[in-house]
C-alpha cells in the first residue's frame, strides 16, 4: 500500500480535531472558552499519530509601551508576535504562519502573544471549531460591559476616556467587543483618542451616535487592513 501523502495525512487530523470542547473560563469577562493548551493536546496527538513533526520559529513583529493615565497604574506592554510553522513527515513539508498579541504589566507580554498565535495558527489550519461565533457573541459583549470594573475608568482601554464612555453606555448591544479592537488596533499605531475619532469620523462611524453594527465591523476591518495615517 502506498505511503500516504502529507496532505492525505493532514486532512485526516483536520476530520479528526475539527471541535475542541471549551474547557476554561475567564473569570474576569465571565466566558467560557477552548484554551490553548486543549487546542494544543488534540493537535499534536493527532499529528503524533501520524509521524508529522513541527518545526516553528517565533518573530517579534512590534512591542509598544503603553502609559496609563492613571498615575496609580504603570504602563502595560503591548506584543505583536509572529509564528511560523512547517508541518512536516520527513518527505513533505507544508508552512504556515499566525499572529498573535499579548497584553500584560509584567513580563508575560511575549509569551501571551506566542500563545495566542499558537492557538489560532492552529484553528486556521485545521479549521478548528468550538462551537460558537464571535461576531455574535452579545452575551459576552453584555458580561463585557456590565462588568464590575467601570469602563470608564480604562481598565480595558488605556488613555481612552471617551471611548471607554461610549463603551460603557452601550450596555450588551452588539458591536462592544468591536470597538475594543479598534482600540487596540489605534493603540498599536501609536495614536491618541482625538486621532482615533478623527479617523473613523473620516471612514463613516461618530463613535456613541447610534451607527449600525455593521458599520463599526467595517471601520474595524479597515483598521485592521490597512496602516493609516490619521489626522493630526
Amino acid at each position: 500500500m502506498a505511503e500516504k501523502s502529507l496532505i492525505e495525512k493532514l486532512s485526516e487530523v483536520m476530520a479528526e480535531v475539527g471541535y475542541v470542547q471549551k474547557d476554561a473560563t475567564n473569570e474576569f469577562h465571565r466566558y467560557r472558552y477552548a484554551s490553548a493548551e486543549a487546542v494544543l493536546k488534540k493537535v499534536n496527538a493527532a499529528l503524533s499519530e501520524r509521524g508529522i513533526a513541527i518545526s516553528s520559529h517565533v518573530e517579534l513583529v512590534r512591542q509598544d509601551i503603553l502609559e496609563s493615565a492613571d498615575p496609580e497604574k504603570g504602563p502595560r506592554i503591548l506584543a505583536v508576535v509572529k509564528l511560523a510553522m512547517d508541518f512536516m513527515d520527513g518527505t513533505e513539508s507544508i508552512h504556515a504562519e499566525g499572529l498573535g498579541c499579548g497584553l500584560d504589566s509584567g513580563d508575560k507580554a511575549v509569551m501571551k502573544g506566542n500563545t495566542a498565535a499558537l492557538k489560532y495558527l492552529l484553528a486556521n489550519e485545521f479549521l478548528i471549531s468550538w462551537g460558537d461565533d464571535p461576531e455574535a457573541d452579545a452575551k459576552t459583549d453584555e458580561g463585557i460591559s456590565r462588568s464590575e470594573v467601570d469602563p470608564t475608568r480604562g481598565e480595558d482601554i488605556p488613555d481612552y476616556p471617551r471611548l471607554n464612555k461610549v463603551i460603557s453606555d452601550m450596555h450588551g448591544k452588539r458591536g462592544v467587543r468591536e470597538l475594543r479592537q479598534i482600540a487596540a488596533h489605534a493603540q498599536m499605531e501609536g495614536w491618541n483618542e482625538d486621532q482615533l475619532f478623527i479617523w473613523a469620523e473620516e471612514n463613516g462611524v461618530k463613535f456613541g451616535n447610534g451607527e449600525k453594527f455593521s458599520e463599526i465591523v467595517r471601520v474595524r476591518d479597515l483598521l485592521k487592513t490597512q496602516r493609516i495615517e490619521a489626522s493630526a
